[in-house]
C-alpha cells in the first residue's frame, strides 16, 4: 500500500519525535522508500535580506544548505532503517508549499510530521506547516501531537 513516506525534519527536537514513530511505520508496512526533508525558508522572505544584499544572502543559504544537509546524514545515520532506501532533499522556500509540492511531485503515499516545530506554538492545536498540510495534502498524514514531543523531551 505504501511506497513512498515523506518526513519532513525542521531541525528541531520537536520535529525529530516522529523519527521512532516514522521508523515502526517504515518497518511494519516495509516501505521501500523513506525521504527525509528539510525547507530552507528563501532569503526573499527574510526581513534581513533587505540589509545584507542578494550576495550576502545567497552565501548565507549556502551556508544554511550545508547545515541542513549533515543535519540530514546524520539523521539517516542513526534512522536505522535497514529494510528501506533512505534518502534526504533540502529544498528553498515556503514550509508548508514545499511539502506539498514534494508530495504531489514525488507520488509521497504517506507523511510522518510534527504538529510544531522550530516555530513554536502559534496556533491553538496545530502548528501553521502542519495544519496547511494537513488540510491540502493528497497523502494521509501522521501527525504527532507537540504535546507528546514535550513530554518526551523534558
Amino acid at each position: 500500500m505504501y511506497k513512498k513516506m515523506l518526513v519532513p525534519l525542521d531541525m528541531s527536537e520537536y520535529a525529530e519525535c516522529v523519527l521512532d514513530h516514522a521508523k515502526e511505520i517504515a518497518t511494519a508496512r516495509a516501505i521501500p522508500d523513506v525521504v527525509l526533508l528539510t525547507v530552507l525558508e528563501s532569503p526573499l522572505r527574510q526581513a534581513s535580506y533587505t540589509y545584507v544584499g542578494p550576495e550576502a544572502a545567497a552565501e548565507g543559504e549556502a551556508k544554511a544548505r550545508k547545515v541542513a544537509e549533515a543535519y540530514l546524514d546524520k539523521v539517516k545515520s542513526g534512522l536505522g532503517l535497514e529494510s528501506s532506501n533512505v534518502s534526504t532533499v533540502v529544498v528553498t522556500g515556503d514550509p508548508a508549499t514545499e511539502i506539498l509540492d514534494y508530495i504531489e511531485a514525488n507520488d509521497v503515499d504517506i507523511v510522518v510530521m510534527s504538529s510544531h516545530g522550530r516555530s513554536g506554538i502559534s496556533k491553538w492545536f496545530l502548528g501553521s506547516v502542519a495544519e496547511r498540510v494537513l488540510r491540502r495534502s493528497a497523502a494521509p498524514l501522521f501527525l504527532v501531537p507537540s504535546i507528546a514531543c514535550r513530554l518526551n523531551l523534558d
